[in-house]
């Protein structure tokens, strides 16, 4: 279960870095890949298993190639980012509501 939520906090941290440097540009293009490369991954590992990484593989390759400028669409850069944060937004919800209710 560590490992779940390990995994949800760089999906945070992810989604902040790529709305950052898409939006004001504050990280590096390599921080941006590094990122990427880590969704790319963790969407691999878990792809047949679960449908969620295969949208995580997509966003990775599309993070890689929003951070180089060789395709990047505003609309789908949001897009982007709102999944990368929705995932962690409803993991820490659950583990919110267990505790207290």
């Amino acid at each position: 279960m560590v490992l779940v939520y390990l995994l949800t906090i760089l999906d945070a941290v992810t989604g902040f870095v790529l709305a950052t440097h898409a939006a004001l540009g504050w990280f590096s293009t390599e921080m941006v890949a590094y990122h990427a490369t880590y969704i790319i991954l963790k969407g691999v590992i878990f792809f047949i298993s679960d449908w969620a990484s295969r949208i995580d593989f997509i966003v990775g390759i599309y993070m890689l190639l929003a951070a180089f400028d060789i395709l990047s669409f505003k609309f789908i850069t949001i897009a982007s980012v709102i999944w990368l944060l929705q995932k962690s937004v409803f993991l820490f919800m659950n583990i919110i509501i267990k505790v207290f209710f």
